[in-house]
């Protein structure tokens, strides 16, 4: 039999640490444990692993962040690289909402190939 305690304390656990590496990749702790509670650990992990790491640097102008696309370092505070020109904001809850879509619609696809085959 499926021992329910134990499922219920690994999916908390799977969301912590899940949570932890996103607030690693610059993203933010809640946010991460908000999406992979709500959207399950394995969407979680997908979605993080695809995001962009946004590395912070202090200079002596002030802290900057790397750009993902040129690797140019831009004021923390600007949501485009001054170089490229490129977004470099840090990922929302719709940016992370939208990858689940994406996410979801595949594995539904997959089942109902799974399904029809």
């Amino acid at each position: 039999m499926i021992n329910t305690p134990a499922i219920i304390i690994l999916y908390f656990v799977l969301s912590l640490g899940l949570a932890l590496w996103n607030k690693q990749k610059g993203h933010g702790f809640w946010l991460g444990l908000f999406y992979c509670l709500f959207l399950t650990p394995a969407i979680g992990l997908l979605t993080i692993a695809l995001a962009q790491r946004v590395i912070v640097v202090d200079t002596g102008n002030g802290r900057k962040r790397s750009c993902p696309h040129c690797f140019g370092l831009t004021a923390e505070t600007k949501s485009f690289c001054e170089l490229c020109g490129k977004h470099i904001g840090r990922q929302t809850a719709k940016q992370f909402l939208q990858m689940a879509e994406l996410f979801i619609g595949l594995v539904i696809t997959v089942l109902l190939v799974r399904m029809f085959i």
